[in-house]
């Protein structure tokens, strides 16, 4: 494999994060330190549709390319004019260096397809096209399961001798962005100054949700302590109905800002509340990367890799893989089982996961009680 890059005079580089709206999110400190390392290089991001919001307005990308899953999955002539636009794009970008932050299989085939003299990806440890790792000039070793996704992405392109610039999520909210987020509260019954909490009960995978009377004792919780809870979804009507019995189940003690939001409308609002509440989802990453206190509930997925982020090592390893914990202002909700985290869509292929069904209110509510004992704490800029 070839050396250090840091200190080369590269004149543009093309990043590859084709993967879901939370892991994007994640890779903002490794795009941060490759700014950091070449300040005046161009830098693209490579992003599946859907997920460009958590860059957009980003200082350290110059260009975002969108990767239109929606025609890929058509199949047929679609799919290959797809492909061959978003090739001709990266041709014409011109990258001196390609950088895979993942294991897929594109992404590694983009580097290659680009024309970049140097390509930093992660080794395939038997995932995906056998031997795509000769594609690369430069090599990450196999990821250690317990390490953080921010740390994972940032391995990658220390792969290449680039260090950290600094571990923080980077979420760009405008002026007009905040703005608009006052008027949505405004308009929603939420005064300016009032404080509030953000709840989202939802998740496209329904084996990460927890039950909705869980949910609904947590609203009126926060309601009884004098909170404006405020519930979300994704824009899926299945997310949006979820959402309103809910509601409905909290007697109505919460308002409803469920399926209208966009990811910058989401990042602006959860950016003014006092607390987060939510499953392990994209907005949660959202709130730890806005400054908002959080607590994140999990069940079968591993906190390990995704726990709300905000530079702090959580400390999970093969003996201590689950269970709730306290880092920083967040804070992680789980079963400490045997099985917990599997990995798995639900027990026994059901969509369903007993390790969330089973956790308790007055333990999630324990959890925001302590958090929320803790004075606010100024937050950084973003």
């Amino acid at each position: 494999m070839a050396g250090s890059l840091l200190g080369r005079d590269l004149r543009s580089i093309a990043v590859f994060m084709l993967r879901h709206i939370g892991d994007t999110l994640l890779s903002t400190p490794a795009f941060h330190a490759l700014r950091a390392a070449f300040p005046s290089t161009r830098i693209l991001a490579v992003v599946n549709e859907g997920t460009q919001e958590m860059l957009e307005g980003n200082p350290d990308i110059d260009e975002i390319v969108v990767f239109h899953r929606r025609l890929r999955n058509e199949g047929g002539f679609g799919r290959w004019k797809e492909e061959a636009a978003l090739v001709r794009s990266l041709r014409a970008f011109r990258p001196e260096l390609a950088i895979n932050l993942t294991e897929g299989d594109r992404g590694a085939f983009l580097s290659a397809l680009s024309g970049a003299r140097y390509r930093v990806g992660v080794t395939p440890n038997r995932k995906g096209f056998l031997g795509k790792e000769i594609l690369f000039t430069h090599l990450c070793g196999p990821h250690d399961r317990y390490r953080h996704a921010v740390l994972r992405d940032l391995d990658v392109v220390a792969a290449a001798g680039i260090p950290p610039a600094g571990l923080r999520l980077r979420f760009s909210i405008s002026d007009e962005d905040r703005e608009k987020a006052v008027r949505i509260l405004r308009e929603a019954g939420i005064a300016p100054g009032h404080p509030f909490a953000v709840v989202q009960p939802t998740s496209r995978w329904t084996f990460k949700c927890w039950t909705e009377d869980g949910m609904a004792g947590v609203i009126s919780h926060l309601a009884d302590r004098g909170f404006a809870p405020v519930v979300t979804s994704g824009p899926a009507p299945v997310e949006v109905a979820q959402a309103e019995r809910i509601r409905e189940r909290a007697g109505g003690r919460a308002v409803s800002l469920a399926g209208l939001l966009s990811l910058k409308d989401l990042g602006a609002v959860i950016a003014s509340a006092r607390l987060f509440v939510g499953v392990d989802s994209a907005p949660m990453h959202v709130s730890a990367a806005v400054g908002t206190p959080t607590v994140a509930l999990f069940g079968p997925t591993g906190a390990f890799n995704w726990a709300p982020w905000e530079g702090i090592d959580w400390g999970y390893s093969v003996q201590g893989k689950g269970g709730t914990r306290f880092v920083g202002r967040h804070a992680v909700v789980q079963e400490e089982w045997d099985c917990v985290p599997c990995g798995k869509d639900g027990c026994e292929g059901t969509k369903r996961s007993r390790c969330m069904e089973d956790l308790s209110v007055e333990k999630v509510t324990e959890a925001v009680d302590r958090i929320l004992s803790h004075p606010a704490i100024p937050r950084s800029p973003r």
